[in-house]
């Protein structure tokens, strides 16, 4: 999952605000500011080696002499140089003049280049240039890279130099997103150039540097408070770019400086340009072949520029972090808690919308923590389990609660009324409650044809067959019209109650209300069965078959309702001493009418 993980820590980095990377300074002219005011860069290029006769690189040395004296006398803080001297050239004069011009600044950051390894590597900067290595306070438990094959500049260059500093790019999945700020040497550890220029700005207190392994780089500002740099347990810090190439910094073409120096009326302008500023010197002539990274904002981005973001990412203390482990928790542990408590209340029409509005809300909480807090909170491990947490529910719906509900409503399904079965379908939840045992005060209702087992004696089967499919079928439709639960048939016989689905609770007063429209629904059932009786005893007579009258008795009153079968035969139905009254008043009704208890 990490290349996907970092894919979407890219796309945050494209849709962050531009005031969430360059610190609180305002523009000079009081708008929102769009560059850096503290960092810019000086880039060689094509130009001046045509123009201004330096031919193809490397240039002669006394040129980068002449520009330290330039940044010198122009009043920059440091120059942070990404052009490595590690070799002598044939001319001494030119090592001599960039050395003294070094010496004479000393503003000037030079960089060293080395392969990484394992543990602390070799000893060369130990031995060679032990004043620029940085001294911290170890603690915790931790990876933090070793120097190997190393690259050092100019022994003279070591001398001179305000500092050095590493300028190794790192990429994990393609892209330049994380870097070790440190390496481990004998004798100490080799700090990023742009951490060297950092300290060095914040006149930080080389006693306060620690290092928590796994966790973070602290160290104490001369005039603010702690600086605190988090790094993962690999040593390595997130880089938090400011945005594309050239759009947050500065460039200075050196061909564009040289030409305004040349003019008087332009060269205070143009030296004021570098006061108080950190200057990357850089090379882009094309025939130096430059370096180019991915980033989370472009495929090909020459890698000097990345040091700009490192150093303004630690001057304005914008760090980047992992998510904590409270977070973590929060990330992975909530959104399948919303999915779950949505499978718990409905269906798919529930579960599906509850997993958009909470992928919606995830996402835009990556993007805003990212923005406010800078935190780098998981997104493919929480959406990957969101989304198989989704199909893990739909399917233990479908085959758990589903299933119960269809094997419910294929047993019961045509003796339920209507509006229970759309209760069912919105509320799954209710068939549990329906199957399950319990008592409740309903109406039941008991019907059957006077005199029908002497009729069954003298006609035929078929004839038998006929009537009660012609009866029954009418009177089951009756019943699920006005609401009922048709419980059974019994020969002739046919036995419903009222009530059972709708909720319960809300006081004596709503509970006499659901029994007195439950009743009154249970009368008008009968009246209707005996009105579609005489429809059908004159359809009969047509035929020249004889008439039948039916008895209905009807009853109000506590009994036991639930599945009161076994996992052989589900038996949906209702038992007790009420339901026995309600038949002997169905016995003791006169054909063709109905009789009522008391209470009903």
């Amino acid at each position: 999952l990490e290349p996907i993980e970092f894919k979407a820590v890219d796309m945050r980095f494209k849709r962050r605000p531009l005031a969430a990377v360059l610190g609180p300074v305002p523009a000079p002219d009081g708008s929102a500011q769009t560059v850096s005011n503290s960092i810019v860069a000086l880039d060689y290029d094509n130009k001046a080696s045509s123009e201004l006769g330096l031919g193809r690189w490397p240039w002669d040395r006394r040129v980068h002499a002449q520009v330290f004296d330039m940044l010198k006398k122009a009043g920059a803080r440091s120059v942070l140089v990404d052009i490595v001297f590690d070799h002598p050239v044939k001319d001494p004069a030119e090592d001599k003049a960039m050395i003294e011009a070094t010496r004479q600044a000393g503003i000037v950051i030079l960089p060293v280049v080395f392969k990484e390894v394992d543990g602390s590597g070799t000893d060369e900067f130990f031995t060679k240039a032990p004043r620029h290595l940085m001294h911290a306070e170890v603690e915790g438990f931790g990876y933090i890279p070793g120097v190997g094959e190393l690259s050092l500049p100019l022994p003279g260059l070591i001398d001179a130099a305000a500092g050095l500093g590493h300028i190794q790019s790192t990429t994990i999945s393609g892209a330049m997103r994380r870097t070790p700020l440190l390496y481990a040497t004998k004798g100490g550890f080799v700090p990023s150039m742009a951490l060297v220029a950092a300290l060095r700005d914040l006149e930080v207190d080389p006693s306060s540097i620690r290092l928590e392994r796994g966790e973070a780089i602290r160290f104490k500002p001369r005039l603010s408070d702690e600086v605190v740099i988090p790094i993962n347990k690999r040593g390595r810090v997130w880089i938090n770019y400011a945005g594309e190439w050239g759009k947050r910094f500065v460039h200075y073409p050196y061909s564009w400086v040289q030409a305004q120096l040349k003019s008087p009326a332009h060269r205070e302008r143009v030296l004021s340009l570098f006061k108080d500023k950190h200057v990357l010197l850089s090379n882009l002539t094309t025939v130096s072949g430059s370096d180019v990274i991915a980033t989370p904002f472009e495929d090909e981005f020459p890698t000097s520029e990345a040091y700009l973001h490192i150093l303004n990412m630690i001057l304005t203390k914008q760090f980047l972090r992992n998510a904590t482990t409270g977070e973590l928790v929060v990330c992975y542990g909530l959104p399948i808690a919303l999915l779950t408590a949505s499978a718990l209340a409905g269906g798919p029409t529930i579960i599906i919308p509850t997993f958009l509005v909470v992928t919606g809300i995830y996402t835009f909480t990556l993007q805003h923590m990212f923005n406010t807090q800078s935190a780098v909170l998981p997104a493919a491990g929480p959406l990957l389990s969101l989304t198989l947490g989704l199909v893990f529910l739909l399917l233990t719906r479908f085959f758990i609660v589903d299933r119960e509900r269809v094997r419910f409503q294929s047993v019961l399904g045509t003796c339920l009324p209507p509006h229970t079965l759309k209760i069912i379908r919105d509320s799954p939840g209710m068939v549990a409650t329906l199957l399950a045992g319990h008592s409740r005060e309903l109406v039941i209702l008991f019907a059957d044809i006077k005199g029908f087992s002497v009729f069954c004696k003298k006609a035929d089967a078929l004839q038998i067959q006929r009537v009660l499919r012609d009866y029954l079928t009418a009177m089951t439709a009756i019943i699920l019209e006005h609401g009922g639960t048709l419980d059974k048939y019994m020969g002739d016989g046919i036995m419903a109650f009222y009530g059972d689905a709708e909720p319960e609770g809300g006081g004596e007063a709503m509970e006499e209300d659901r029994v007195e429209r439950n009743a009154a629904s249970a009368v008008r059932t009968a009246l209707a069965m005996q009105k579609k009786m005489a429809e059908l005893n004159a359809s009969w007579m047509s035929l020249g078959q004889e008439p039948h009258l039916i008895r209905i008795g009807i009853n109000t009153g506590t009994v036991t309702v639930g599945n009161l079968g076994t996992e052989y035969l589900m038996d949906y139905t209702v038992i007790g001493p009420e339901v026995n009254k309600a038949q002997r008043l169905e016995s003791a009704a006169e054909p063709g009418g109905i009789l009522l208890a008391r209470r009903t």
